[in-house]
């Protein structure tokens, strides 16, 4: 081979290598920082649709979480995949990182919020006893050592080790919070704004807390299937007559707060009316027009 044919080969491996790079310059997404959240009424707790409409958050009691040594796919609806490593959130956790959120909107993201255990035990409507602040820690600790990775629409892949990072003066047992970047980009995502007195009547009943989440997230609700509400609520039930048993509790519980008209169940299949809320109803009204 000529000098000129070795350095004519020479030049146009250059030119593919530095087009290539092109290439990939231009496949790169560049994630700009979050720079601000949705602010809502304080009679509101905003949710991004992710947490609403999987298995991340279980309507499972306390007793029944499980532990996902593994990163592990955990059951969602269509578009959104849901990735788990760590002890099982149930509803508790949710209404803890819910609040917390709450205290953060109104200022930029990556500022840290205080408050004192007793303040958010007492917003939660809890007991401000010993037991009560050993809950907290626990839940604190879950949230903070989870790590979640979610994707949406096999696009965009958000993953962090923890909800929140925290420091805990043990004196006074106020709370320094950090909420990460990650979980916080799940509102760029969708988002659902989640009645907080409705959901505070529900306490202590965990599957009846999930599904009022799921389903404040959809504005008209369409029958489903109860094998499919058993696996996207993360339910420990070990048979589907039990569970259709516990789902009949919780869906009366939503009729009783005003969240639900009525409810039936066709076989298999559980059809839900329910009281639309006002922005719903705008959008509803929207849709036939």
């Amino acid at each position: 081979m000529d000098r000129n044919t070795t350095n004519h080969s020479l030049d146009n491996l250059t030119e593919r290598f530095q087009s290539l790079t092109e290439r990939k310059k231009a496949k790169l997404r560049v994630v700009e920082p979050l720079k601000s959240l949705p602010n809502w009424p304080s009679a509101i707790r905003g949710t991004p649709n992710a947490c609403l409409r999987s298995a991340l958050f279980a309507g499972i009691q306390g007793k029944e979480r499980i532990a996902y040594k593994k990163r592990t796919l955990l059951a969602a609806v269509d578009g959104i995949e849901v990735r788990y490593l760590g002890i099982q959130l149930n509803q508790s956790d949710l209404d803890v990182w819910m609040q917390i959120v709450h205290l953060s909107r109104q200022q930029l993201p990556g500022f840290s919020v205080t408050f004192s255990a007793h303040a958010l035990l007492t917003a939660l409507g809890r007991g401000s006893g010993r037991s009560q602040h050993e809950w907290l820690k626990e839940a604190m600790a879950r949230l903070g050592g989870a790590f979640v990775e979610i994707t949406f629409h096999g696009r965009d892949a958000f993953g962090e080790k923890g909800f929140l990072r925290y420091y805990r003066d043990e004196r006074t047992q106020r709370y320094v919070v950090e909420l990460t970047e990650s979980m916080l980009r799940l509102f760029e995502e969708g988002y659902t704004y989640i009645e907080f007195e409705q959901r505070q009547k529900l306490r202590k009943q965990p599957l009846a807390l999930w599904l009022h989440g799921f389903l404040s997230s959809h504005a008209a609700p369409f029958p489903m299937k109860i094998t499919t509400i058993h696996r996207l609520s993360g339910s420990g039930s070990k048979t589907l007559r039990d569970f259709k048993y516990r789902l009949g509790k919780a869906l009366e519980a939503l009729v009783s707060i005003g969240t639900l008209a009525s409810f039936e169940f066709a076989d298999d299949i559980v059809k839900i009316k329910r009281q639309p809320t006002p922005s719903q109803q705008r959008f509803l009204d929207e849709q036939q027009h």
